[in-house]
């Protein structure tokens, strides 16, 4: 599909969603990611019980919106010239196949720990639906434990993360403070 300008108005209006007015004016790629992004983060959000990762989508809104009203005020030369591609280096799946492939263990935990989480929630139905009334404190337990396990473990996941950064940090400084001792002391 050509991009090309469009009714200001419309785009104006689709703005109000993430990524349709790109859409609208035939930046597919651009759209689909700002629209992925947005709800993929308001998903995570209301899953991990976490209201504050909400900020991320506020922020992708706003992004989303006074970037299609620019793209809409661009002159007809400048509008040409605007390429479509992906958020954030997404451009060609390969790329991203890349990524993959050197954190593959990290991206295997998270799917492995995203299975679970669908298992678990899978047999917490299924016990609910099939256990009689008498036994019905179980699947609700089961419930609850569910409803806490993803933000602790992606709590425990982000202290980790910090924890090795500032580790790493740490190091690097220690070896440069090394390197420069020792530079001090081998001249004459």
């Amino acid at each position: 599909m050509k991009t090309k300008k469009k009714n200001r108005f419309l785009t104006f209006c689709f703005s109000a969603l993430p990524g349709a007015a790109e859409m609208y004016m035939g930046f597919m790629k651009m759209g689909v990611s700002l629209m992925l992004l947005f709800f993929l983060v308001c998903i995570l959000s209301a899953w991990l019980y976490q209201g504050a990762l909400v900020m991320i989508a506020i922020v992708v809104w706003f992004y989303s919106f006074f970037h299609a009203n620019h793209l809409a005020g661009l002159s007809d030369e400048e509008f040409d010239q605007v390429k479509d591609d992906y958020l954030m280096g997404m451009e060609g799946i390969p790329g991203v196949r890349s990524v993959i492939d050197k954190n593959y263990k990290w991206v295997a935990g998270v799917l492995i720990f995203l299975g679970v989480c669908f298992l678990w929630n899978s047999i917490e139905d299924l016990l609910r639906d099939i256990l009689p009334e008498a036994y019905k404190f179980i699947p609700r337990m089961m419930w609850r434990i569910g409803n806490y396990i993803p933000s602790l473990v992606i709590g425990v996941g982000i202290i980790y993360i910090g924890v090795k950064m500032i580790k790493g940090k740490e190091r690097s400084l220690i070896e440069e403070h090394d390197d420069q001792d020792s530079g001090e002391g081998s001249g004459f």
